[in-house]
């Protein structure tokens, strides 16, 4: 996995609080949604249940009106495609089976797009020579 280093230095601060014995980076939650404790081993990693909610409360508080735990994977997806990453490793990265399929975030606008065709060169181009029309003498 590969990940900026902002965020390897946030990793880093949380294992200052987790610990860095062998386990899941992110714990699993009680159900009052406290971590869990002990040693590290011992307890299954956060579930896709328990980061939905923790995103759901995050959006609430941030008071984002039609937002879900998805868009953030929108987000990444629309950020590697704005950067210029190529489908393919944004593909990859997302975990995408299909092109088709990540080609679905992409929001680059049009004029984007028209730069990219604008930057491809043909090679000059020959004189053709008008075709003979047949029945015609």
């Amino acid at each position: 996995m590969f990940i900026t280093e902002d965020a390897a230095a946030r990793v880093e601060a949380w294992l200052g609080v987790r610990g860095t014995a062998p386990g899941a980076l992110f714990p699993g939650l009680y159900k009052g949604g406290r971590a869990r404790t002990g040693p590290v081993g011992t307890h299954p990693r956060m579930s896709g249940q328990a980061v939905r909610k923790i995103l759901r409360k995050r959006i609430a508080q941030a008071e984002v009106k039609n937002a879900t735990p998805h868009d953030f994977r929108c987000t990444f997806i629309g950020e590697l495609l704005d950067a210029g990453v190529d489908l393919a490793t944004a593909q990859d990265l997302a975990g995408h089976s299909t092109p088709a399929t990540t080609a679905r975030y992409d929001r680059r606008p049009g004029r984007q797009r028209r730069a990219a065709v604008d930057r491809l060169t043909l090679p000059e181009a020959k004189r053709l020579r008008p075709v003979k029309q047949q029945g015609s003498g």
